[in-house]
């Protein structure tokens, strides 16, 4: 009987999760950087893809801004630990806005930006993610390189880069004169927070560079994939392992996360790997810009 009624369960599971992951596109459009549709699954999960679809590049529960859904959103979101509750963050991509729209319900006194290249990207996140810019959440549209190199020093606390996909990174978002422009655009003791792939051939070229820049780098794993978050700042307080979770219990201490951050940086911790990598520069005579 107990087989039977075992058995019976594990039939009803199966058919619970064979209609929650059926999917409707509920939106499919073109723009000058690309294709890009919306996927629904039955339970309500809404899926952003571009190009030629290969990953998601953002999933949201319309309606449930405190929900992160992507473990290294979930893990990224150790920058918030970083600032203060009134702090000013910048994130470059918007995607379904599932990053900012939670910042803005974990720190509702915070100052935040956004800077998306694709106006497309940002219509769909508002229409289709719930994504909604107010008098604290402003989303300006255009190249992420170009707003960080026109905005005055010292501007944010945080910055958060987030406009690469599974398989691209930009080239102009990883050169040394870029996060040179980034580091100028911190206030003392700001930190960014970057979303990046160690499958990726310029990987440790990257975290190379990174450290050309900043006098720290520290790196998260997230999961058991080959992606990071890492973490550069100026020497003006630690960003080791021990900081960055004593914070992240602080951040939990103080507001609701959803999820155990403190737990996912400390084992997730890695020291940068000593490479002999050659530092990304932005070629001579030309000027970078990002596209998607």
């Amino acid at each position: 009987m107990a087989a039977v009624v075992a058995a019976l369960c594990l039939v009803l599971a199966l058919g619970y999760w064979i209609s929650s992951v059926r999917s409707t596109v509920v939106f499919e459009g073109e723009s000058e950087f690309g294709r890009v549709w919306v996927v629904e699954r039955a339970d309500g999960l809404r899926s952003l893809y571009m190009g030629d679809g290969r990953a998601r590049q953002s999933a949201v529960f319309p309606g449930r801004p405190s929900h992160l859904e992507f473990a290294y959103t979930r893990v990224a979101m150790v920058g918030l630990a970083l600032v203060p509750d009134d702090g000013r963050i910048l994130f470059v991509g918007l995607g379904g806005g599932a990053m900012p729209m939670y910042a803005r319900q974990l720190l509702p006194n915070a100052k935040i930006e956004v800077v998306e290249l694709d106006p497309l990207i940002v219509d769909v996140a508002q229409r289709y993610f719930g994504f909604r810019p107010d008098s604290l959440l402003v989303v300006h549209t255009g190249d992420g390189r170009a707003f960080i190199e026109q905005s005055p020093p010292e501007s944010y606390d945080l910055i958060v880069l987030d406009a690469f996909s599974d398989d691209e990174i930009p080239y102009a978002l990883v050169t040394r004169q870029f996060l040179e422009a980034v580091r100028s655009r911190l206030s003392p003791g700001g930190v960014v927070v970057s979303n990046l792939w160690s499958s990726s051939g310029e990987y440790a070229s990257m975290v190379t560079t990174y450290g050309a820049v900043f006098e720290q780098v520290h790196l998260i794993h997230v999961g058991r994939g080959t992606q990071r978050i890492l973490v550069a700042g100026s020497a003006l307080r630690p960003l080791d392992r021990s900081a960055l979770v004593e914070a992240s219990r602080m951040l939990a201490r103080r507001v609701e996360l959803g999820f155990d951050l403190p737990a996912l940086v400390e084992r997730g911790y890695e020291i940068p790997p000593e490479v002999n990598a050659p530092i990304l520069e932005d070629p001579a005579g030309e000027r970078l810009v990002a596209p998607r």
